[in-house]
């Protein structure tokens, strides 16, 4: 991983970041930002651990980028943090949210979707061919962490083996909530991880 690179890929972040806060706020009609505080790369051999090597359950929304910088794009949150989160996209109170049903997933999930679309908006400044950049469908994982890294990174193949990993906070009217979003280059044929909620 060159530094331009890894500068490069910090600048479509903090691009994607704002992108993405004003679609938030657009679409909840509420003040929303997400804000990155850094962007790191990590080799492939260490991506396995980069978001914990513990057994709390952590809660990973993920989604297929195809466009000029193809890979897998995921929201990562622990369970108590995401089950807030939802709580605040869902305008409810506090604790609302005590498990992760369809309504829980649904919210995250187009959250993770408008992330995606501001991402893959902000690759695709400056360049002026017509190819449409549309992600897939997000879809949930719920696992240890090193076993949601894993199903990541299993489809990885392409000529830069690194993982690019970012702490963010995404806040709601005034409410922040801690998560990171991942990046996993991939190669144009590349295929989707499994998709599944652990027990």
């Amino acid at each position: 991983m060159t530094t331009s690179s890894s500068r490069g890929a910090e600048e479509v972040f903090r691009r994607a970041a704002a992108r993405a806060s004003e679609s938030l706020s657009k679409w909840l009609g509420r003040p929303t930002t997400i804000v990155i505080e850094d962007v790191a790369a990590f080799p492939l051999d260490e991506a396995a651990t980069v978001l914990g090597t513990g057994t709390e359950t952590l809660c990973v929304c993920a989604m297929q980028v195809g466009s000029h910088v193809p890979g897998i794009l995921a929201l990562a949150v622990s369970d108590e943090a995401g089950l807030a989160m939802a709580d605040l996209l869902l305008g409810r109170p506090p604790g609302a949210s005590a498990a992760w049903g369809e309504i829980e997933r649904s919210a995250t999930a187009e959250t993770t979707n408008i992330i995606g679309c501001a991402y893959l908006n902000a690759v695709a400044e400056g360049r002026d061919d017509a190819e449409p950049l549309v992600p897939s469908p997000p879809w949930f994982v719920r696992d240890y962490p090193e076993a949601v890294m894993e199903s990541l990174i299993v489809t990885q193949m392409t000529d830069d083996p690194s993982v690019f990993l970012t702490r963010t906070t995404f806040c709601i009217e005034g409410t922040a909530i801690r998560c990171s979003l991942v990046f996993v280059p991939q190669s144009v044929a590349a295929g989707r991880p499994g998709s599944g909620v652990a027990p």
